[in-house]
């Protein structure tokens, strides 16, 4: 089938890698003009995993007429905080049928909204999925065998891309619970910082370990709160993208997090950072979330106190040490 890929960076080029691989014709949409000529050219991305060569399925374009005119089915790669403009900058909705999916994983914090939301405020009347799961870019482009999950609101579209996009490197589950991925995938982001916080400081795996669990707790409060199923937390798209974004050393979160606890600020991180930590932003949305739902979210509060409010790290985590004892 024919495909778009909004998103050059490690996600989407690693999932053109993937598709192309599996017959599929992929158009690559890229800002940058140079990284979509020298991946035409050279058939490697120059700046993201430059050591995997790009099929010849994946044709590239900096033109989001094209990306769209090429298929009905486009993924969405970008930043969450590029979102909005990049289907502002996208062809008007039309009599075409549209699917979408996104894989960007986080909340927009001024309207607390998701990103398939975000998708259905542009196009009302489109298909929206959203991918999500233990996957990093490395691993799949590689080709280690991973599993994720494609969930829609009850549609066949979920169904219908889990057939032509699973093979023998890649299996994906489909889901109706829209919601539960979505917040499972943005809210991981806020806990692997917390326990990028807790290693930087140089606490050990006891810490990381009950950071990791009562972080799975407090997904678990908002997931449901807002209608989200247990066993999409108890999942791919909750436990399991934890279980990676908080302890693997690729995570950017985690990292974040680590750098943080070192004692850096957050600015100086971030700049040095090639691509985006979604839980820096995200983190942002989980207080008035969790306060909406009528569920704690200290863990996050906690993020963001050390992230935004001048909390010290350690301090902060002295915080969730000592907070009133309960039942678990």
């Amino acid at each position: 089938m024919k495909v778009s890929i909004l998103g050059a960076g490690s996600w989407g080029t690693a999932l053109a890698i993937h598709l192309a691989r599996s017959g599929h014709d992929v158009l690559l949409w890229a800002r940058d003009e140079e990284v979509a000529s020298r991946i035409a050219r050279e058939r490697r991305h120059p700046r993201r995993l430059s050591s995997y060569e790009i099929p010849a399925g994946v044709r590239t374009t900096t033109d989001l007429a094209e990306a769209f005119d090429h298929s009905e089915t486009v993924l969405l790669s970008v930043p969450c905080a590029a979102m909005r403009e990049v289907l502002d900058a996208a062809p008007a909705p039309n009599a075409r049928t549209r699917r979408f999916v996104s894989t960007a994983k986080g909340i927009e914090p001024d309207s607390l909204k998701r990103m398939t939301e975000i998708v259905l405020e542009r196009y009302p009347s489109a298909s929206v999925a959203a991918l999500s799961g233990p996957t990093f870019a490395d691993g799949v482009a590689r080709g280690d065998p991973s599993a994720a999950v494609i969930a829609d609101r009850g549609e066949s579209f979920a169904r219908d891309l889990q057939r032509q996009f699973s093979n023998s490197e890649l299996r994906l589950y489909s889901s109706s619970d829209v919601i539960g991925v979505e917040l499972s995938g943005a809210l991981k982001n806020v806990i692997a910082i917390a326990a990028g916080i807790t290693t930087g400081l140089g606490y050990g795996p006891n810490t990381l370990a009950a950071l990791v669990t009562r972080g799975l707790a407090e997904i678990g409060r908002i997931v449901r709160a807002f209608g989200g199923e247990a066993r999409t937390i108890h999942g791919l798209a909750g436990m399991g993208d934890l279980m990676l974004t908080a302890t693997g050393r690729q995570s950017r979160n985690r990292h974040l997090g680590e750098e943080i606890g070192r004692g850096r600020h957050l600015a100086d991180v971030l700049v040095e950072m090639p691509e985006v930590a979604e839980g820096a932003r995200t983190c942002l949305a989980i207080p008035t979330i969790a306060a909406r739902a009528g569920v704690e979210a200290p863990i996050s509060d906690v993020v963001v106190a050390v992230l935004y409010e001048g909390c010290g790290p350690r301090e902060g985590v002295e915080r969730l040490m000592t907070r009133a004892l309960r039942s678990e």
